[in-house]
């Protein structure tokens, strides 16, 4: 594993174009990569983020191009915290609900809306924010390594 005594710490910036929320799951998955973290931890983080970035665009943004969305990512030797900003509509309140179907038909799984409540299942922490005109949502994951 790289050296991870010290936080260290990546920001980036996209534009608030949905295409570009791909690029963000390469990122997380180069990211998750070089630290050797797991396919599953990697793909769980992956699907946390472009979530957060997806309703950043779709929700403050009302998906319309031309607004920054930054993603600030810090990473030591026990936990990872990812913080999606945008400057546009402020979120009612972060209280994801619980959804109510039965899992084994397909056919009455909500289509929309999981995002928080998938951020929620998989993160150990996640709080939202706004401060003036910047809203952010944290997400952090502890890794527990065995020695």
């Amino acid at each position: 594993m790289p050296d991870t005594l010290s936080p260290k710490k990546i920001t980036f910036l996209i534009d608030s174009k949905l295409d570009n929320v791909s690029l963000v799951g390469v990122a997380i998955r180069g990211i998750c990569n070089y630290l050797s973290l797991s396919e599953i931890d990697t793909y769980y983080l992956e699907l946390c983020v472009v979530e957060a970035v997806n309703n950043a665009i779709k929700h403050a943004y009302n998906s319309e191009a031309g607004h920054a969305v930054e993603i600030n990512i810090t990473h030591s030797s026990n936990d990872m915290t990812f913080e999606i900003s945008d400057r546009g509509r402020k979120m009612a309140s972060h209280c994801p609900h619980r959804f109510d179907f039965d899992a084994e038909d397909l056919f009455v799984i909500p289509e929309h809306g999981m995002g928080l409540y998938i951020i929620d299942s998989i993160m150990d922490e996640v709080t939202y924010q706004s401060d003036g005109n910047k809203n952010t949502l944290t997400m952090r994951k502890y890794f527990h390594y065995k020695n």
